[in-house]
């Protein structure tokens, strides 16, 4: 169950990770949308996944010991942790794929990540003292209705010959351990976004007969030509009795995280942040490059790669 599936490329995380000496990836099929198991992802805490939590904790034991790692907070998000350890964020095609990149002297028993400004540096960095892990989780349709892949695939780059060597010995070891931490770590995802899409789906039922009229959802709408063989869509409506010059205001401020919300769901979609309840003026006036964030932190992990 653990050994890695025929799922479809990245030639995005191809690219990034072009060089790298040793790669492995898990994946398993999830039976929900990737929005959904986006947020799961996000979602996730070490809680979820106690036993792999137990086995990372014995693994970087003397780094926390010797102080060179915080320990880690159980109930804080698997992914927060991640980003926090130096971890930058490569590519955000979220709710489709996201690319991270560190790096540090893996080999070593006493593990210190390494902490850049921003992409650039990470790039320009090549001490062949060192090795380059790249990370992809992505989303990939398996073909069935309703049903995804959810891959977790990593690279590593050794910056020299001698640090390839030392890496091939700790990777013989650390390779099985760090299967089995993934496949718990999707496993939980899986759990968590399949729970959602089962709630959001009884959601959307009870709303379709008062949402959008038979004629609204057959109209084409501006942005239906983006994907133009969509498998499935979904349209809502309601009636405003206001000119657009006073609902305009409400809808330029919507996203995510730090802008005015999705005004629903708000522990769903906002990260139980409350959606804004008046006009912001720092976020009237959308251009083009304007970050709408679907998802709760996309924003902050965006504006840290600058």
């Amino acid at each position: 169950m653990m050994r890695p599936s025929p799922v479809p490329p990245s030639p995005a995380f191809e690219a990034t990770a072009r060089g790298a000496q040793f790669r492995d990836h898990i994946a398993v099929v999830v039976k929900a949308p990737p929005e959904a198991i986006f947020h799961a992802l996000h979602d996730v805490t070490l809680r979820d996944i106690t036993f792999a939590w137990l086995l990372g904790e014995l693994r970087y034991l003397p780094s926390r010991l010797a102080g060179r790692l915080p320990a880690a907070d159980a109930r804080r998000s698997f992914m927060e942790t991640v980003f926090e350890s130096g971890t930058l964020v490569l590519r955000d095609d979220a709710p489709r794929e996201v690319i991270t990149g560190s790096a540090a002297q893996l080999h070593r028993v006493h593990q210190a990540p390494l902490r850049f400004a921003n992409r650039e540096a990470f790039e320009a960095f090549n001490d062949p003292g060192d090795e380059k892990l790249f990370m992809s989780v992505r989303v990939a349709p398996t073909g069935r209705p309703g049903e995804h892949w959810l891959v977790l695939e990593h690279a590593t780059r050794a910056l020299s010959p001698l640090a390839e060597r030392k890496f091939a010995r700790y990777w013989r070891v650390i390779k099985p351990m760090g299967a089995f931490v993934t496949w718990q770590l999707l496993r939980a995802v899986r759990r968590r976004a399949e729970r959602a899409a089962v709630g959001l789906l009884r959601s959307r039922r009870l709303w379709r007969s008062v949402g959008a009229t038979a004629d609204e959802r057959a109209r084409a709408l501006p942005g239906d030509e983006r994907i133009p063989q969509a498998i499935g869509t979904l349209t809502h409506g309601v009636t405003i009795r206001r000119a657009p010059r006073d609902v305009w205001p409400w809808l330029v401020q919507m996203g995510a995280g730090r802008r005015g919300g999705w005004y629903s769901y708000d522990w769903l979609d906002n990260g139980r942040q409350p959606s804004a309840t008046h006009i912001v003026p720092a976020l009237q006036h959308p251009a083009v490059g304007t970050i709408f964030p679907a998802l709760p932190g996309i924003w902050r992990r965006t504006v840290r790669q600058r």
